[in-house]
């Protein structure tokens, strides 16, 4: 009797495998996350232990991560002061996890005793997959030792990484799995597997959820991000991820007609890829009084920026931000774009706004900087690259800082910079060059430290892979 009460009071733990949903027949409740490594606490505090985890994502987010920091992790997991648990997630440079690495972490903490990583690509398809496969897992930067552990079984790319069980699918390679898995989607799957597999984003939606339902996957939890947030998806797509977490609540949904707005969104999505602003806009200003949502005020902000008039497309952004702050981010998106086109006053409009509207959004505080400089206003850059390195961490932003003091002839501080930011770069094994403004102060670094005589510090920089590969792919002007 007594072993029947424990059994039963154990069935009530958070986590508990009784508790599984059956995908495709269950509704499943999933909790909706800007930055996928929230997903990591959520799991953590529920309990959750040794789960097989399905995640469904254009990017691994298994990066290796130091011992020390997965020790410190631990410690804090074990004393389940999950407060501190959360705010050790962050892109900074003092926080132990973020949104590239926390299913490594989790792997390690035992919350995940194996990982699928089904990928939106088509690598499985090409001829020899086993060599695109290790193409495919180097451009991701997994080093050589890492990928030798994996091995092609069908359409399956198994390894591990770390001591983590590993396997590599896409959709139409998911395993069959019995026991209850831990179900993780990033809405940033959905824009490269519609444009590999040529589909709009309901019918993308139809067929991966047709494939999960096929495997009836016993569902402990799942969850669902946005990645809005580092520009992984466009702000004007969260109705993406709204909708897969409404197919998750309502499993029905895909054998029926789609809800209207859905349609309406998508019609107005494939005008938006055909660059066919006057569609776009023709549609909105139909539907817009039926269905006043911010993603179509968002839309309608593009259409404008297609048809280059940023006064309108700055009217609709900042009705789509009032409308929903989570689409504030529109703005500073927007502001990227006229960035990159030269317009700096333009601009400089877009993210003033979304950044009053939202003083805590960190999107495109990088761009942000360049704008201002361009500008002319160096005290002002200086403040928007200082808040995003306070949030996004030390490489690159640090290097623009010091050329910036640099400009200002503030060589003192510009040293302290200098040293900070190679010392950095140093200790970074993920660390790229991935736009030529990064480049040209990493470039306005070596020659002043080759011009003064900081030698140790010009050679240390010079050998990091990050720098020799950038002068391969941006040689200076």
């Amino acid at each position: 009797m007594l072993l029947a009460i424990q059994l039963m009071a154990a069935s009530q733990l958070p986590g508990c495998r009784s508790y599984s949903s059956v995908i495709g027949k269950d509704s499943i409740k999933p909790l909706i996350v800007e930055d996928h490594s929230l997903a990591l606490p959520h799991w953590a505090e529920k309990g959750i232990r040794n789960a097989v985890l399905i995640n469904i994502d254009t990017h691994d987010d298994i990066r290796w991560v130091q011992d020390k920091n997965i020790d410190a992790l631990r410690d804090i997991y074990r004393r389940k002061d999950w407060k501190l648990f959360r705010e050790s997630g962050s892109l900074s440079d003092n926080t132990l996890y973020h949104i590239g690495n926390w299913i490594y972490a989790g792997g390690h903490l035992g919350i995940f005793s194996e990982v699928y990583w089904v990928i939106p690509f088509d690598v499985l398809s090409m001829e020899n997959p086993d060599l695109q496969m290790r193409r495919f897992l180097r451009d991701y930067e997994f080093n050589e030792q890492e990928i030798q552990t994996f091995s092609l079984h069908g359409r399956q790319f198994r390894g591990s990484f770390h001591g983590i069980p590993l396997t590599v699918c896409d959709i139409k390679s998911l395993p069959d799995i019995s026991d209850p898995v831990l179900l993780s989607m990033d809405t940033d799957y959905f824009p490269p597997y519609s444009t590999v597999n040529e589909k709009s984003y309901l019918s993308a939606l139809h067929e991966v959820f047709q494939a999960l339902y096929a495997k009836k996957y016993k569902v402990l939890d799942a969850v669902v991000c946005y990645s809005v947030n580092s520009n992984y998806l466009p702000p004007y797509l969260r109705w993406v991820g709204d909708t897969i977490a409404a197919i998750l609540e309502k499993p029905g949904m895909i054998n029926k007609e789609p809800l209207e707005q859905l349609t309406l969104l998508q019609q107005i999505d494939n005008s938006y890829r055909g660059t066919d602003a006057t569609e776009m806009l023709k549609l909105i200003s139909s539907w817009m009084v039926k269905y006043p949502l911010p993603s179509l005020q968002l839309y309608k902000a593009y259409a404008h920026v297609l048809q280059g008039e940023s006064d309108h497309a700055y009217q609709a952004a900042v009705e789509s931000c009032k409308t929903d702050r989570l689409y504030c981010t529109g703005l500073p998106n927007i502001g990227s774009y006229y960035y990159s086109e030269g317009r700096y006053k333009t601009a400089e409009k877009f993210f003033v706004a979304g950044y009053a509207a939202n003083p805590g959004m960190s999107n495109d505080l990088f761009f942000y900087g360049h704008c201002l400089r361009k500008l002319g206003r160096l005290n002002d850059a200086l403040i928007s690259y200082e808040k995003d390195e306070a949030i996004n961490g030390t490489f690159p932003t640090r290097f623009l800082i010091a050329e910036i003091q640099l400009l200002q002839n503030d060589k003192k501080t510009a040293e302290i910079s200098i040293a900070k930011a190679v010392k950095h770069l140093m200790t970074s094994r993920y660390a790229q060059v991935v736009n030529h403004e990064t480049a040209g102060a990493i470039y306005t670094v070596l020659d002043y430290c080759d011009r003064v005589g900081l030698n140790d510090l010009a050679r240390n920089l010079r050998n990091c892979p990050a720098v020799t590969s950038m002068f391969a792919q941006y040689p200076r002007k």
